[in-house]
């Protein structure tokens, strides 16, 4: 009696690690799947921001043609609202739009500058 009783407990203990295992590479593999997407939203966005220094570049060259300055505060002061109010529709915060934009501003910026040389 004092055996099978014992047994059942190995038996049930084995199981409950099984189920624990089971339940540990599910989340695992669950939390890979999520990384996976993210890594591929990262490589979207760095494609975007390359596309969009070329689109910066294209106008930098109109500028120069032109004899317009690099830097068009009114331009950017709309890019940015409009972006900080689609940030909000998704749910970003004003202050996150805000040191985005300015960075690709900055980068912007220089992709027109460097044209110059």
């Amino acid at each position: 009696m004092k055996k099978k009783i014992f047994l059942t407990g190995i038996l049930v203990i084995a199981l409950i690690t099984v189920k624990a295992q089971q339940q540990s590479a599910s989340q695992t593999d669950t939390l890979t799947i999520f990384r996976a997407k993210i890594n591929q939203l990262d490589k979207e966005i760095i494609h975007l921001l390359g596309e969009r220094m070329g689109a910066a570049r294209v106008i930098g060259v109109y500028k120069q043609a032109h004899k317009m300055e690099v830097l068009q505060s009114n331009r950017f002061n709309e890019v940015l609202q409009k972006a900080i109010a689609s940030g909000k529709e998704e749910g970003l915060s004003e202050e996150f739009i805000k040191a985005l934009y300015e960075e690709i501003h900055k980068e912007s910026i220089r992709q027109q500058e460097a044209l110059k040389k």
